[in-house]
């Protein structure tokens, strides 16, 4: 066996190796995601809900008709893909609100949908403090609130 191939096994093993202990202990990390009740700021979210739509946090309505897509884990909390998706027909849909219990400005954007809108969904990138639920508001025409609510746990805070 020549240098050359020598150093290139041991090189492969200890990428192997250090892989091999990097993954066990990035799944743990994704176990430890905590839940909604352990870092929710409700006084937080109701300050924002009363100046956004005029109602507190017992007016919503979770619901398994919305539905978010974004990360468990967000290394930076500067960038963090969102995606929304509704279960019901754009035309039932008034608007869909974002919040974020820890941020400074809970309230985070909104957007209206019209009665010709093709899809009920709705994919930006938003900015998040600290480890904290992430909600979607949709507020219906017929003046119900559904929630869903998602935690992302943020390494390095995006607002500051």
């Amino acid at each position: 066996m020549n240098r050359r191939r020598f150093l290139k096994g041991a090189g492969l093993a200890l990428g192997w190796l250090g892989a091999a202990r990097w993954l066990p202990a990035r799944a743990q990390a994704d176990a430890q995601v905590p839940s909604v009740e352990d870092v929710q700021d409700l006084e937080n979210l109701n300050k924002g809900l009363k100046e956004a739509l005029g109602i507190t946090f017992d007016r919503l309505e979770p619901s398994d008709k919305v539905r978010i897509g974004a990360p468990k884990i967000a290394e930076s909390g500067a960038n963090v893909p969102v995606e929304v998706s509704v279960d019901l027909p754009p035309a039932e849909i008034k608007g869909l609100h974002c919040f974020v219990d820890k941020n400074p400005f809970p309230h985070l954007f909104t957007t209206e949908f019209g009665s010709k809108s093709a899809e009920a969904y709705f994919a930006t990138r938003i900015r998040i403090a600290e480890t904290a639920p992430i909600r979607i508001v949709v507020e219906t025409r017929d003046g119900r609130y559904l929630l869903a609510s998602h935690v992302t746990r943020v390494t390095v805070g995006g607002c500051g």
